[in-house]
């Protein structure tokens, strides 16, 4: 509608001259006119805008002009006369009034309080344009004797009304609001209307109007005011807006060329010799300069405000740089500088400074089992007992995850140390009330000490750590404290460390394998990789000696990726020497599965060993799924690979029977425990166990098989696979070439374990 009415009226405004002048061009005026009040009440009830009176008012006003129009029309037309005043004038002049009125609503609604700026700048600019309205067009009405009285109010009425419309346009333009399409259509038009309004004032100054350019910017203007109301953004125009208009450059500019009004008025005069309006020139000075320092006053305002509100800033991020977002404490980096710090004043002081290393148990199974949001109420609860339990210059923080800290300087003595961290462990481990239910959540601390600064925060963190994980692994919710024990076991950890980097440098790691057997026809269906520390000095290593120290850094992964290197070598090797399809197993440890470069390095040890991806399996603990989250996904892209998937140890940690079909696995290895059980009940487990998993289309592996009373259950239950020392010892692959030679046997279904 609203493109319609536009392209119509467009054409008329373009066609109107070419109307003969008379009664056809003043019909299709008035007519542009009443469509142009007909389209603004259209748009107010189709689009039923907040503020609808704004736009019946300026509907109104328009009215007023057409009525004007056709009024004088008729006096031109008809009448064969152009009186002024006349009753025309009245409604010309009662329009304005009208308009104001709807810009007001308009504003009003738009601006979010006074927005004392816009005001100061709409009044600057209103008092520099009046003055010139008034040198130029009032000034000479008001001083002409041979008008009448009225005639000359009326005349200055014009100008003035002018003035006070293009006040509020200026104070809409500036104010706040969105600047939609009607919003730029109302602002074109009434400044078309106010440019028309002046053109044909002073042309009529210097001799009769006649009609022409000027009745096309009035016709447009109507056509304008019109599009505006139909525009469905005319809703927007009534709408509060944001933050108002900024003093911009431009803004700044036509301020500046406003200010300059008065005295370029009063040279202008000077020069050219013309009656000076000494009085209209000083009062609009006085105005303007009250006004422009107004404007400097608020402008400070606000550069004060926006460095308060900037410093504010500043200091939020330097908070939120330093601090935990869910929790308010110092996080790990602000942390470390904390006890950095404190560390050099201790040094200086010769005193004690103490850390705590608050551990939350169990605290996965609060996110897992009651959700996120249960376990941030925790971890905010337990900062605000920690906080209130210690000093007040003690600082707490929050590492990550459950593990905190708390720094505490000049302690009396490392019993107070161990006494307060009991006392948080009592205050942690009360109920968190939740929105749901009552939260129980114990904490592990481990406490470190240390006189005159002799360490860095990292060595003391370190010590702190050690200590929690001591006091986790003696029952949890409870308090240790790094002694000379732990001590010694931080030393010797840090040279199995190094011994085991040594090892891999050097090639002291070896494989032993052990034979997987088809149950039913005993034949070896595959071997299971494991590894073996030929240690300098100390003889063959097992892994239980070296691994659970691996584990605690990226040394299990560098491991890792040795044995799946070293492992499908060997399997490339053996089938190159005897035909068949043999798989191999390597166990990958949880830190391992769960990095990024898992998928690669196994990529990277099959393409090495040119062996297909279906001839390794991977072997995990079942904790893993449930420990390292990361793992899930990184073994389906190995399934993607066409690597087989095996779960170990199964009985023995949290998965149960029912998540074995959501489980990305390929085979299920029964740990060893159950099968060696003799008490009641063990063998219907096992068989049940099996059952489950063949439901699920998994092929079954009996782990631990020393017996022949074994393997005979196992061969009762259906178990598909056995693996122990009945059939062989795990072995240096020169020792297994006779079972290399049995693996080329046909042995069935064997063959294809994954």
């Amino acid at each position: 509608m609203w493109r319609a009415y536009l392209a119509g009226g467009g054409l008329v405004v373009a066609a109107y001259l070419a109307v003969p002048d008379g009664v056809p061009r003043d019909v299709a005026y008035v007519a542009v006119g009443l469509s142009s009040v007909v389209a603004i009440v259209v748009g107010a009830r189709r689009h039923r805008p907040r503020r609808a009176a704004a736009w019946y008012w300026m509907a109104a006003g328009q009215l007023s002009w057409v009525m004007g129009d056709a009024l004088y029309s008729w006096y031109q037309d008809v009448a064969n006369t152009s009186p002024f005043p006349s009753p025309a004038d009245v409604l010309y002049l009662a329009a304005y009034p009208m308009i104001v009125v709807g810009l007001v609503i308009l504003i009003r609604s738009r601006n979010r309080g006074r927005e004392v700026a816009g005001l100061i700048d709409s009044g600057i600019v209103t008092v520099a344009l009046g003055l010139l309205s008034w040198v130029v067009l009032a000034g000479p009405i008001a001083r002409d004797d041979g008008q009448s009285l009225i005639a000359r109010v009326i005349g200055i009425g014009y100008p003035a009304a002018d003035i006070v419309v293009l006040a509020f346009l200026v104070r809409l333009l500036v104010g706040s609001g969105q600047r939609t399409v009607a919003f730029r259509m109302l602002t074109a038009a009434t400044g078309l209307l106010l440019v028309a309004d002046t053109a044909f004032a002073v042309i009529n100054a210097t001799s009769s109007y006649q009609g022409g350019v000027v009745d096309l910017a009035w016709l447009a203007s109507y056509v304008l005011w019109g599009t505006a109301a139909l525009h469905p953004s005319m809703t927007a125009l009534s709408e509060p807006g944001g933050h108002p208009s900024p003093l911009t450059a431009r803004r700044l500019v036509a301020l500046t060329v406003a200010v300059l009004v008065a005295p370029c008025t009063l040279a202008v005069e000077l020069v050219g010799g013309r009656p000076r309006d000494a009085w209209a020139v000083t009062v609009c000075s006085i105005a303007l300069f009250v006004l422009v320092v107004a404007r400097m006053q608020l402008a400070m305002g606000e550069v004060r405000a926006s460095v308060h509100q900037r410093d504010i800033a500043q200091r939020n991020l330097v908070h939120q740089a330093g601090h935990d977002s869910l929790t308010q404490l110092a996080n790990r980096a602000h942390a470390v500088e904390m006890i950095e710090s404190a560390l050099g004043r201790a040094q200086r002081a010769g005193s004690l400074v103490g850390l705590l290393f608050v551990d939350l148990d169990h605290f996965k199974a609060v996110n897992d089992t009651h959700g996120h949001a249960a376990g941030d109420e925790v971890l905010r609860e337990t900062a605000r007992r920690m906080q209130a339990g210690v000093r007040a210059g003690d600082t707490v923080g929050r590492l990550g995850g459950d593990e905190f800290v708390i720094l505490v300087e000049a302690p009396d003595s490392a019993a107070a140390l161990v006494a307060l961290a009991e006392r948080l462990v009592d205050a942690i481990s009360a109920p968190v009330h939740t929105a749901e239910r009552d939260l129980v959540v114990s904490a592990s601390i481990g406490v470190a000490v240390v006189r005159d600064g002799g360490t860095d925060a990292d060595a003391l963190l370190y010590e702190a750590d050690a200590a929690a994980y001591r006091a986790k692994a003696q029952g949890r919710g409870r308090a240790e404290i790094f002694d000379d024990d732990l001590r010694r076991e931080h030393l010797a950890r840090v040279e199995l460390e190094a011994a085991i980097r040594i090892g891999l440098d050097e090639g002291q790691f070896v494989l032993h394998y052990q034979p997987i057997v088809e149950v039913l026809s005993r034949g070896t269906a595959s071997y299971e990789a494991l590894v073996r520390w030929n240690r300098p000095g100390h003889g063959l290593v097992m892994p239980d000696e070296f691994i659970p120290t691996a584990e605690l850094s990226t040394l299990i992964c560098d491991l890792g990726r040795w044995v799946l290197g070293a492992a499908t070598r060997q399997l490339a090797e053996w089938n190159t020497a005897h035909a068949g399809d043999l798989t191999v197993a390597v166990n990958i440890s949880g830190r391992h599965l769960a990095s990024a470069e898992i998928v690669s390095d196994v990529a990277a040890a099959l393409g090495a060993a040119h062996l297909p991806a279906e001839r390794l399996v991977v072997e995990i603990t079942e904790t893993v799924l449930v420990d390292q989250p990361m793992a899930i996904g990184h073994l389906r892209a190995l399934q993607e690979l066409g690597v087989g998937i095996s779960i170990d140890d199964f009985s023995t940690g949290y998965t149960s029977i029912g998540q074995l079909q959501n489980l990305s696995v390929d085979t299920l290895k029964i740990d060893r425990s159950l099968v060696a059980s003799s008490a009641p009940g063990a063998g219907e487990l096992v068989r049940l166990v099996v059952h489950a998993a063949h439901a699920f289309g998994l092929p079954v592996v009996g782990e631990g098989v020393e017996h022949e009373a074994q393997l005979g259950s196992l061969e009762r239950a259906g178990c598909d696979f056995a693996q122990g020392f009945l059939f062989a010892r795990p072995q240096p692959p020169s020792g297994l070439a006779s079972a290399r030679e049995g693996a080329s046997e046909p042995v069935g279904p064997a063959n294809h374990l994954t």
